[in-house]
């Protein structure tokens, strides 16, 4: 509490003693960008800006009051005239790669990606070194689905900043969705190293553990995030499908529990929790369990599928028989043909039977 008292009295301070600058001299170009900063530095941006508008008044071609006017507008989310403050500068100087750099991170913020990789080209162009643009280029890249663009740009930043989590972990999350497993699990194990405290390393990491069927892997990561938020009920469906997978199905019915406990409405959580208890022949919390998903979710057509499947099972030929006929309209309207085709041979050897 002391310290932030004794911040506000010397912003207090300084900010008597500009005033009084530029009372005594309206034209005190730098007493203007002082006070600018220092209305900066406590969020004033409106104020600051005000001060850069008086320079440019006075001196229309001050480079650096269009590059802060316009960093101040950017944190007003005032993007557009950000824009046009950047490109003033710009065509001042043409060779200042921070003025790019700027421009392009409010490009990125629009999503107007093309526009953005090409202001942080000639940032780099500018300053080969500029991690900052090589990191912000990446996202950018990624953005287009222009995946190995983008492990080459997060691989220039850790190359200048070897100790750099956030891009270990870009560059895994990429890896992981061109499915190059093995580069991204490296990548999110050096994420963990820098940062042994990042929870979304571990969860994707568990992620990617799991789709190469390492489950062992994948559960003690999911355990890890659990033990930091237990209230994350993605986490425990996710470790329930794991466990599923592994054939391990009363650890996984728990993880579906307290998933559904977490989100009542967690559609995914009662239908894999279903096919969990059809595993341990529990036919009638399976079929209580599609009923749920499908009351959730009413186009849900594997839980009507799987639901025809568990009547089959019991020999119950009437509700086997209208719950996958629903299941088949399901998936030939979502034009997925592999499991209509697979629901239709289970509808002729429902009708085979006598």
């Amino acid at each position: 509490m002391d310290k932030l008292e004794l911040g506000f009295s010397d912003y207090q301070e300084q900010l008597a003693k500009l005033n009084i600058a530029l009372e005594q001299n309206p034209d005190d170009i730098a007493a203007y960008y002082s006070r600018s900063e220092l209305y900066y530095n406590v969020g004033k941006y409106n104020a600051g800006i005000k001060d850069l508008d008086a320079i440019l008044q006075r001196n229309s071609q001050e480079i650096m009051a269009y590059v802060l006017r316009g960093y101040g507008y950017g944190q007003l989310k005032n993007a557009q005239k950000a824009i046009s403050d950047y490109t003033a500068a710009i065509s001042l100087c043409p060779n200042y790669a921070k003025t790019y750099y700027n421009r392009g991170t409010i490009y990125n913020k629009l999503a107007q990606y093309p526009e953005a990789i090409a202001d942080y080209d000639r940032a780099i162009e500018l300053n080969p070194d500029y991690a900052e643009a090589y990191y912000n280029r990446g996202i950018a890249h990624n953005k287009l689905n222009q995946y190995q663009n983008a492990i080459a740009d997060y691989t220039q930043v850790i190359r200048l900043n070897p100790d750099d989590a956030k891009a270990y972990y870009n560059r895994a999350n990429t890896y992981n969705k061109v499915q190059q497993y093995e580069q991204a699990l490296a990548d999110y194990n050096q994420t963990i190293w820098l940062n042994p405290q990042d929870i979304e390393a571990y969860y994707t990491r568990a992620n990617v553990y799991n789709k190469i069927q390492a489950y062992q892997e994948a559960v003690a990561d999911y355990t890890q995030v659990i033990s930091y938020n237990s209230r994350h009920a993605p986490t425990y469906y996710n470790r329930g499908t794991t466990y599923l997978a592994a054939q391990q199905y009363l650890p996984a019915i728990a993880d579906f529990a307290q998933a559904i406990y977490l989100n009542p409405n967690y559609a995914e959580a009662y239908y894999n929790r279903a096919i969990a208890y059809n595993k341990i022949q529990q036919h009638q919390q399976a079929i209580a369990d599609h009923q749920v998903a499908i009351r959730l979710n009413p186009n849900y057509a594997e839980a009507y599928g799987n639901l025809g499947l568990v009547y089959k099972t019991l020999g119950e030929k009437i509700p086997a028989m209208e719950n996958l006929q629903i299941a088949a309209e399901l998936f030939q309207e979502q034009n997925n043909q592999a499991l209509y085709r697979y629901v239709l041979q289970k509808i002729e050897e429902l009708e085979d039977l006598k």
